[in-house]
């Protein structure tokens, strides 16, 4: 099963849900995994630890910075709350946790665009170790924010609060039963790998300790090493190789942390922005979103090759995302089909000499001289796309930045009116268009 990252757009828009009648507000609440803050500012740092280790104590969560409260409004962040948080230094933040807290919190942040506005979003990972306990306190004028020495912060429901003792003995049971599973599972790999071809590596010391001897790292590569996420891997012919990520840096305290690359999420996505990032050319950052998108659709005909220009995404990367997408339409089947390699269909001219059949050619004629009139009545604009797809390749080719340009404008007047056969032949017609510029030979 392909779980959604925390922070897709896909995950994202669980939390950004408002109702029709009050669409200024969200109808989510503060839980165990959600905390909203109506700004950002750097200065009130350590008032957002107490939360960041409640999550990571237990099952990690969200705080999102743009929300009001009491109504829960979408206001978004002010233009310096927004700088701010995406002027955040990573590692500085992670410094700043590791001095308050033991053992290390793994973090994440984005911006987020829902409705136009701008959201800061936060996610704090479960912690791999439980407990994280507070290592010094911290005075703040609010005393829910101030921080204590020996405190272990968890979060129940809304708020962020001292322990109780459950929750702490079931942490310590877990952790007794995890560290168990470790140790049985690396036995049992020694044992299946063979203990004369099994080495330890030391980070700290930058060792590799076995039975053929040691080998000793020099410090400038071992500084570079990277830790992987899980799952992102790629397998090639042999073995799966690796995709590094981040650094490694090794603080004073001898502690090793990643500076994570931070990433922004432009809007949360919808079917028409996805028609929309095609026609005006934009880069796309996470195609995989695009690809959930589709699948979960009432149709697999909207353009996706594009999206795969500026990432590592072959068509076969495309189609296991797609494959591991739940989903009970249609969409899903038709997109694998078309990643797979069926196309749009050309559509010719009919040879016949009634109106609509000249008014056809007449179009296609157009779309070649670069002269489209968008003053569509009657039928027209179904001929005018008609005649669009009876373009080849090569005329396609020659005119794409013009007719990129005028089915976006035909796109923004006309979709949401048009009937279904029009909007059908219309993302068609766009199909074709991202098929004949950016998809693979068949």
């Amino acid at each position: 099963m392909n779980i959604p990252s925390p922070l897709s757009s896909e995950s994202l828009k669980r939390i950004f849900k408002s109702n029709p009648s009050t669409p200024d507000r969200i109808n989510t609440r503060e839980s165990s995994t959600v905390e909203f803050k109506e700004t950002y500012n750097h200065s009130s740092m350590a008032a957002y630890f107490k939360t960041i280790a409640a999550f990571a104590n237990n099952s990690g969560g969200y705080l999102v910075f743009g929300i009001g409260d009491s109504p829960r409004s979408l206001l978004g962040l002010n233009e310096k709350s927004l700088k701010q948080f995406e002027d955040l230094r990573v590692e500085d933040f992670s410094k700043n946790l590791l001095d308050y807290f033991s053992s290390e919190i793994r973090w994440d942040h984005i911006t987020f665009e829902f409705e136009h506005k701008q959201y800061g979003i936060i996610y704090v990972f479960p912690a791999s170790r439980k407990p994280c306990i507070c290592k010094k306190n911290h005075e703040e004028k609010s005393t829910k924010h101030s921080l204590k020495e020996g405190d272990i912060y968890y979060r129940y429901g809304g708020r962020s609060e001292k322990i109780r003792y459950p929750e702490l003995q079931a942490i310590i049971d877990n952790t007794r039963k995890s560290e168990e599973q470790m140790w049985m599972q690396l036995i049992k790999n020694i044992a299946k790998i063979g203990v004369e071809n099994t080495a330890l590596l030391d980070l700290d010391a930058g060792k590799i300790t076995g039975q053929g001897g040691t080998i000793l790292i020099d410090e400038e590569l071992i500084s570079k090493v990277a830790f992987i996420k899980e799952g992102e891997f790629v397998e090639t012919e042999g073995k799966p190789t690796l995709r590094l990520i981040g650094d490694v840096t090794k603080l004073d305290t001898g502690k090793v942390i990643v500076k994570e690359h931070t990433q922004k999420i432009p809007k949360a996505i919808e079917p028409g922005d996805i028609v929309k990032s095609f026609l005006l050319g934009e880069k796309v950052s996470t195609p995989e979103e695009y690809i959930k998108v589709i699948c979960s659709s009432n149709t697999a005909n909207y353009p996706i090759y594009f999206s795969f220009r500026s990432s590592n995404i072959q068509a076969e990367d495309a189609i296991s995302i797609a494959e591991g997408i739940t989903s009970r339409g249609t969409a899903k089947k038709s997109l694998i089909k078309r990643l797979q390699g069926k196309r749009i269909e050309m559509k010719p001219l009919p040879k016949t000499q009634n109106t609509s059949a000249k008014e056809k050619t007449n179009y296609a004629e157009a779309w070649i001289r670069e002269e489209i009139s968008t003053n569509f009545r009657g039928n027209s604009l179904n001929y005018c796309i008609d005649a669009l797809l009876s373009l080849d390749a090569d005329q396609i080719k020659k005119h794409e930045k013009y007719i990129r340009a005028i089915l976006l404008k035909i796109f923004n007047e006309y979709f949401e009116t048009s009937n279904q056969n029009v909007a059908s032949n219309m993302r068609k017609a766009i199909c074709r268009i991202d098929e004949v510029m950016h998809a693979p030979p068949t």
